[in-house]
């Protein structure tokens, strides 16, 4: 893929002025100092950068730049605070990222992939990052897919593979989880869009509690809509952060509820993925 253009980076900046990266819409002026819901400025931080080996097969060995702060405020993100402090890490420059990528190499890695906290309410700064390195590595956008459609313009191009997390299969587990209205639809519009530009692998994190409310329809749609698509099954979850405020989210997953769910999904004809 290719590196950002000048336009798309042009493009993506304006948003500091009238922010409608993420379907929050708050619309405010970073460049003047105001803050929406994610608390984002104009400057991307990373909190943590390393080299993964337990992301999906096709990735690994896979470059991860962690931006903090996002636009959702899930309880049980492993990332805890570190997610949704934009204050937190150092930052994200050209010289920064050319620097990483040199060591990268040396590293035998595949692919290089932008995770958070969120990186879309930092897609100006990933861009213009990303336009001041040479031999780029395929681009993996790791996403809550709660962005724009916008932020697929802004990307076309540039990014090889999205990787999106499709946490909730229905709008009141959203809301009283991580504090977001109308997740289904925005999330399902988002990943048609995604599936239409480049390669696609959906993420769905089985959490304790939440089989037949929140798996079961995830599987279920993406069964109707996008059925060859890959499918990554995440069954690590850890009850971190403020789980604890949710009695079901408390737990660890039973091995059991592992195996039901992969039956599940392999029952349905979906592609899954290791």
């Amino acid at each position: 893929m290719a590196r950002p253009t000048a336009q798309q980076v042009a493009n993506a900046v304006r948003h500091y002025s009238s922010c409608l990266l993420c379907e929050r819409r708050c619309a405010v002026n970073r460049h003047a100092g105001e803050r929406g819901d994610c608390k984002a400025g104009t400057e991307a931080r990373v909190f943590r950068h390393r080299i993964e080996y337990g992301e999906e097969l096709e990735l690994v060995p896979s470059q991860l730049f962690y931006l903090s702060g996002c636009d959702l405020r899930c309880a049980f993100c492993v990332a805890e605070a570190n997610a949704f402090d934009p204050s937190r890490g150092r930052s994200l420059t050209r010289e920064s990222l050319r620097n990483a990528i040199d060591w990268g190499r040396t590293q035998a890695v595949r692919t290089l992939q932008w995770v958070g906290g969120e990186p879309t309410i930092h897609l100006p700064a990933i861009l213009d990052a990303l336009q001041g390195c040479e031999g780029l590595p395929p681009i993996v956008w790791k996403s809550d897919f709660h962005n724009t459609p916008e932020v697929f313009d802004l990307l076309e191009g540039v990014v090889e593979v999205y990787v999106a997390d499709f946490k909730f299969g229905n709008d009141d587990c959203a809301k009283r989880i991580a504090r977001v209205p109308n997740y289904v639809s925005i999330v399902t519009r988002n990943l048609k869009l995604a599936a239409q530009q480049t390669d696609l692998i959906v993420r769905h994190l089985l959490m304790p509690g939440h089989f037949d409310c929140c798996l079961r329809p995830v599987v279920d749609w993406m069964s109707q809509h996008l059925p060859t698509a890959k499918f990554s099954l995440r069954d690590g979850y850890l009850p971190k952060w403020q789980a604890g405020q949710h009695p079901e989210l408390s737990n660890y997953i039973a091995s059991d509820d592992v195996a039901s769910a992969r039956d599940l999904i392999r029952k349905t004809g979906l592609n899954l993925i290791q």
